[in-house]
């Protein structure tokens, strides 16, 4: 008795699953179909409709042109501005034009669009400026104002020097001489007086020597070539004149003569005349 109530159970189960097969079985096609469609999610467009690019008819793709920033508007450097087919209008203040005619900043701060009639009557001008109550442009021999991206660090003045060294002697001595500008000595650690070394490589400007002798490296380069010339044609010469020398002397098949032995040859031929 108890393994038959043990198995009622599974044969209930086993029952329903028969049912649920047959019910299943004998429904139609559609309204399976409408019931799965809950299971497989939502359905998604087509892909002829993804990303499409939806224009009427007779209309092309727009350039996007025109004004990207207005004025008094904040931009960094590289934004665009103004972008444009042909110049109508100009780069001005930390502004700069592309080769497509885009006009960027160059500057950290605000759009200003304005004229200039000082640099052209009819152009119109767009800038940058690092204030944003600044009015463009600016007057004419005013500041260029610049960002240079440092900052700004006091110049310490020079350590005043005594006049005279701890042992009395004097640290600055002015040498005068007529015909001569005043030159000024100083004391070096070696108890010296001397120039320093930048004054120094400025006497010659004092003495009138020519450091350049020509104007150009063209005539520098055309005077080289003729002294070398003119020292071949002088080593020819000299070589003929010893040839010569020797052949009368009967040392053709010898070595050249040297200077020397070019005296010692004229005089002999001295002496036997």
């Amino acid at each position: 008795m108890r393994f038959l109530t043990m198995h009622r159970p599974l044969a209930a189960a086993a029952a329903g699953a028969l049912v649920r097969t047959t019910a299943i079985r004998t429904t139609p096609v559609g309204a399976r179909l409408a019931n799965a469609l809950p299971v497989q999610g939502v359905r998604y467009a087509s892909v002829k409709s993804q990303g499409a690019y939806k224009k009427k008819s007779k209309r092309g793709i727009p350039k996007k042109l025109g004004a990207k920033r207005t004025g008094d508007q904040f931009v960094i450097p590289g934004n665009i501005i103004y972008k444009q087919r042909g110049t109508l209008w100009w780069p001005g203040e930390n502004c700069i034009m592309g080769r497509d005619f885009t006009i960027h900043s160059m500057a950290t701060g605000y759009v200003k669009y304005y004229r200039d009639p000082a640099r052209h009557p009819d152009r119109k001008y767009i800038g940058v400026t690092f204030n944003k109550d600044d009015v463009l442009p600016y007057p004419q021999h005013a500041e260029r104002r610049r960002r240079l991206g440092k900052t700004a660090h006091p110049i310490q003045a020079a350590p005043s020097q005594p006049a005279l060294s701890p042992s009395g002697i004097p640290f600055e001595v002015r040498r005068v001489e007529k015909g001569e500008p005043d030159r000024l000595l100083r004391l070096r650690s070696d108890y010296s007086y001397r120039e320093d070394n930048w004054r120094i490589g400025q006497l010659v400007k004092t003495t009138g020597v020519r450091t350049k002798h020509f104007r150009t490296r063209k005539q520098w380069f055309r005077h080289r070539r003729w002294r070398r010339e003119r020292e071949i044609a002088g080593q020819k010469k000299a070589a003929e004149e010893r040839a010569r020398l020797g052949v009368e002397l009967g040392q053709a098949s010898k070595k050249p003569m040297s200077k020397k032995q070019q005296k010692q040859a004229k005089k002999a031929k001295k002496a036997k005349k």
